[in-house]
């Protein structure tokens, strides 16, 4: 699933809770459940998506967009805000962990996947170009049901 929607969803989590005890827990979890859910994948194969000027482009998008999110929820300050950004981090954390084989694959150097990589790319069982409709009615969604938060 796009880091947004990651974000988004963390950030309900940290609004409705309000406990950090659960709600970075459950925000971290949320991340494996949403990817679980069918999401956009590129219709290129393995190294070839990565090198792409779209995948690039969806990346700069997902950062701006998840930053600027924060930036919406320190500007208005709903209860438990802070927990909120903090849950919206901690969702969409685990895709970091594919920041070292971004990094070699574009720059042409040997990548072996680990442990990690099997376990994520399981979960993730339906990547296709249709689940954009999948992501887009869940950033609707989450929109809608934070929009009473952010009032």
């Amino acid at each position: 699933m796009r880091a947004i929607n990651h974000a988004l969803t963390g950030t309900l989590i940290g609004l409705t809770i309000g406990e950090p005890l659960i709600a970075v827990p459950v925000a971290f979890v949320s991340h494996y459940v949403c990817d679980a859910i069918p999401h956009y994948g590129s219709s290129l194969t393995g190294d070839k998506e990565l090198k792409s000027r779209l995948f690039r482009q969806l990346l700069y998008a997902d950062a701006f967009l998840c930053v600027g999110f924060v930036a919406v929820l320190a500007v208005l300050r709903p209860t438990h805000w802070w927990l909120a950004a903090v849950c919206a981090f901690v969702a969409a954390a685990p895709d970091l962990a594919s920041f070292n084989r971004y990094r070699r694959i574009i720059s042409h150097k040997a990548w072996r996947p680990g442990k990690y990589f099997a376990f994520a790319s399981g979960i993730q069982w339906f990547e296709r170009p249709i689940g954009a409709v999948v992501e887009v009615a869940w950033f609707i969604g989450v929109i809608i049901l934070l929009l009473p938060f952010l009032r």
